[in-house]
């Protein structure tokens, strides 16, 4: 197989991407190479590139860019003009897959992520970046910190933050991923308590938004919250592709010592 029939596969099934304006495009790297095996993680850090080459995948799958800043000078950024040198010795070829898989049914960025904390079944409520979610009664807010907590600490995540009183009674989630967690819209799904990322709000305004609402939010990593899609991409791959699939495990940016 060749590197664009990843690509091609992805424009068959997303009809719900607009493939003249999207990112979900080769970003490095000859379309036309024998793809020998496929990395899947959720940025391109140049750990995440060496290993994928040393288990001998040449095609990355990202969810993130590939460059941040590409333009600037190496001592403004030296971190891009070494993945660049890398890059252009390593036969990789880069694909950023975000469009697509946001919104995938069931297994892309936001389903998953419900999935993964234990939110089964339909939606209360959905919007295209967000699902809401109806919680056992009498459910304190303390409670559902402490659930959540447990679950993302599998992705090192070793602190949830929270505002709200712990002993608040909360009866339904929205949960959101990404930079585009908009706590007005998430509220507007009905819901009573709101799981935020880090990227996706400015931590004062919602702060301050919170407390005024009196309505609870909780603060996770972006990347956190999108790991368990990027799991579901590499398991989806590895039943399209007849090549070996490697998931390379991301997980929380950001460690806490207290």
């Amino acid at each position: 197989m060749k590197a664009i029939e990843v690509h091609e596969h992805f424009k068959s099934k997303g009809t719900w991407v607009d493939w003249n304006n999207t990112c979900d495009q080769i970003l490095w790297g000859d379309i036309e190479t024998t793809v020998n095996g496929i990395a899947v993680c959720w940025t391109t850090n140049i750990n995440h590139l060496k290993e994928a080459k040393n288990n001998n995948c040449n095609l990355f799958v990202c969810h993130e860019p590939l460059y941040h800043y590409p333009d600037s000078s190496p001592d403004a950024n030296p971190g891009e003009y070494s993945k660049k040198e890398f890059l252009e010795k390593s036969g990789l070829v880069i694909y950023r897959c975000h469009d697509f898989w946001d919104v995938m049914p069931e297994l892309g960025i936001v389903d998953s992520w419900s999935e993964f904390l234990g939110f089964d079944g339909e939606p209360s409520a959905k919007a295209r970046f967000y699902n809401a979610h109806d919680l056992p009664s009498g459910t304190r807010l303390k409670d559902l910190v402490k659930l959540i907590a447990g679950k993302v600490r599998k992705f090192g995540q070793d602190v949830v933050n929270y505002i709200g009183d712990p002993d608040t009674i909360v009866t339904r989630i929205a949960v959101g991923t990404g930079a585009i967690t908009g706590f007005r819209q998430m509220f507007s799904l009905k819901a009573d308590v709101l799981l935020l990322t880090d990227d996706g709000t400015r931590l004062w305004e919602s702060a301050v938004w919170s407390i005024d609402a009196g309505v609870p939010i909780m603060l996770v990593n972006h990347a956190t919250a999108e790991e368990p899609g990027m799991i579901n991409m590499a398991k989806y791959l590895k039943e399209q592709f007849p090549v070996p699939v490697h998931h390379i495990p991301q997980g929380c940016l950001y460690r806490s010592l207290t």
